[in-house]
């Protein structure tokens, strides 16, 4: 493989990258510390996966984007069959982990959480599908866009289904946003953009009203109708002065975070115990020992992060990268706040990790392999005859 294309790559989402490696084992590692974990090392095990991501991130960067639009159909239909086959296999292979079954159990490599990886396969496929869907209808119609909605609507809801009954609802709020996302972009009419988006305006608002107005009803009627583990999430971050139990992890995460206050209590110094605290909780590990100053660091170069992907995005050559980069962008940005958001209060706990941040190979392999696509995106490195 030649490496002359380590030069072309964009040097500054890799220097972010780096920098995420480095907070990552070390906050991972103060994590630790607490003595909730006993002897094991989770520390040394993301150094050796961020070592297999940097791997995958330039073996994915070296290829051209178009062959990434080519496999969109293998991977896509590779990943859904992996999560379709999750449900019936036995334990063994798919264990139950804390009530939820996600996850593979691999030799070596350990638990591969498939879902994790199909959110790149579906963001993918949308893509090619707006893409070769605009190529064939240059006229645009009202039937034509409803044919490009139908088509990624298809693609998306019935991996969605299996994914939710896993059950994993904040990655199907990634399906989705990234898809809707490729579908805002790609062009079909204001008016069915406005249309579709007062679907879930409306939804959120009346959701607003019967809780400030009628929370009989909410607390009563609508809240009994989700599973067990959301009512609890849900219960315990509309009122976590009554649900105490289920507002558990985020009160000690906002104790945690406030007990940073400016500048933190010093590295290694945390003793708040957060149940993973190392994995979905990482960021209340670093407001903590770090303050207000390093966490406003971190979402800084969070920020700087999406911001490279809309620049990468907007100077592609082809609008399959352009959905890829923005879609990227959007379901990262959701996944940050989502984390971030549940930390300090602002939402409701969901099992979604911190990219790049949070301990566990499936979600920093997939998030490694992202960038690849985008450091790919940014330019061919293949270099053609005319």
């Amino acid at each position: 493989m030649e490496l002359t294309y380590l030069k072309k790559l964009d040097k500054q989402v890799v220097l972010i990258i780096c920098l995420f490696a480095a907070l990552s084992i070390l906050f991972i590692y103060s994590s630790q510390g607490t003595g909730q974990y006993g002897d094991q090392n989770f520390a040394l095990k993301q150094g050796f996966s961020y070592g297999i991501g940097f791997i995958l991130l330039l073996a994915v960067a070296y290829l051209d984007p178009d062959q990434f639009e080519r496999i969109a159909w293998p991977f896509y239909l590779l990943g859904f069959t992996a999560i379709a086959l999750l449900p019936v296999m036995p334990s063994e292979v798919a264990p139950s982990i804390l009530g939820a079954k996600r996850w593979y159990s691999v030799p070596v490599l350990g638990s591969i959480q498939p879902s994790e990886f199909f959110k790149i396969a579906l963001l993918m496929l949308t893509a090619r599908l707006a893409h070769q869907h605009n190529m064939t209808y240059e006229a645009r119609t009202v039937w034509t866009d409803f044919m490009l909605i139908g088509k990624i609507l298809l693609a998306t809801i019935l991996p969605s289904l299996f994914v939710y009954q896993q059950p994993d609802t904040g990655m199907v709020v990634l399906y989705l946003a990234g898809s809707a996302t490729v579908l805002f972009l790609s062009g079909i009419q204001k008016k069915i953009l406005f249309a579709a988006a007062l679907i879930p305006a409306a939804a959120a608002g009346a959701l607003m009203y019967i809780y400030y107005r009628l929370p009989e009803i909410l607390f009563d009627q609508l809240i009994p109708l989700l599973k067990p583990h959301q009512q609890e999430r849900i219960l315990g971050w509309l009122s976590p002065g009554e649900y105490a139990d289920h507002a558990y992890q985020t009160k000690k995460a906002m104790l945690a975070v406030g007990s940073g206050e400016l500048k933190g209590n010093g590295f290694g110094n945390g003793t708040v115990y957060i149940p993973e605290k190392h994995t979905d909780f990482i960021f209340a590990t670093i407001a903590e020992e770090g303050g207000f100053i390093t966490a406003a660091i971190v979402i800084s170069l969070f920020f700087f992060l999406l911001y490279r992907m809309a620049v990468i995005g907007d100077g592609a050559e082809s609008p399959f990268g352009l959905y890829v980069c923005f879609g990227a962008m959007v379901m990262y940005g959701l996944q940050i706040f989502q984390n971030i958001g549940m930390t300090i209060g602002i939402m409701p706990v969901k099992g979604i990790s911190l990219p790049l941040l949070s301990y566990g190979g499936s979600s920093l392999f997939s998030n490694m392999i992202f960038i690849g696509i985008i450091l790919s995106i940014r330019k061919s490195f293949r270099k053609y005859i005319f």
